[in-house]
């Protein structure tokens, strides 16, 4: 069930961004198909070795879309070269510490961003992501982690991080 949860919050986060401007649309539907993937290798029993490479990419991949307009194009893709290399680092050698750090690194970016922003929606999808790696860690791929990694894509499919909901943080417009 968590997998068909995971599954569907992949397809509606990719229609959910399509307000998006491109940059930001682009990484985050790249992170849905990976969390779908992780999905669908569910019931084929591979969840606990393709969550090693799919998660960290996936987290980088929300952590990049969430900052979008702020990070140039070299540092997004060197962002998510280092979370490819330490997801498949942990594949290889078995070590899943290595996959852990890019998940807990993008939750902890992500939540800061938004705190920084004071958009309340995109801090619990970090908390989200976070809490994926942290349960990853208990509990291997079970439906703790994918309904943490489904709320973190769908918090981060809207179109609010860095724009304020608070009326303090709004420019304001010149009166005449």
């Amino acid at each position: 069930m968590a997998a068909a949860a995971l599954f569907a919050a992949a397809v509606g986060a990719w229609w959910l961004s399509a307000p998006l401007r491109s940059r930001e649309r682009l990484y985050l539907r790249f992170a849905a198909v990976l969390l779908a993937a992780l999905a669908a290798s569910v019931p084929f029993g591979l969840a606990d070795v393709t969550v090693l490479f799919l998660l960290p990419l996936a987290a980088g991949a929300l952590m990049v879309s969430a900052l979008a307009g702020l990070l140039p194009v070299g540092l997004a893709a060197l962002l998510l070269v280092l979370a490819l290399a330490g997801g498949l680092a942990a594949l290889v050698t078995g070590l899943w510490p290595l996959a852990l750090l890019p998940v807990v690194l993008a939750g902890l970016v992500v939540m800061a961003a938004a705190i920084n922003s004071l958009a309340f929606m995109p801090v619990l999808a970090g908390a989200s992501l976070l809490a994926a790696g942290l349960v990853f860690v208990e509990q291997g791929v079970r439906a703790g982690l994918m309904l943490f990694a489904a709320a973190a894509l769908v918090g981060l499919s809207r179109s609010q991080l860095l724009r304020s909901s608070s009326s303090a943080m709004r420019p304001r417009r010149a009166l005449p």
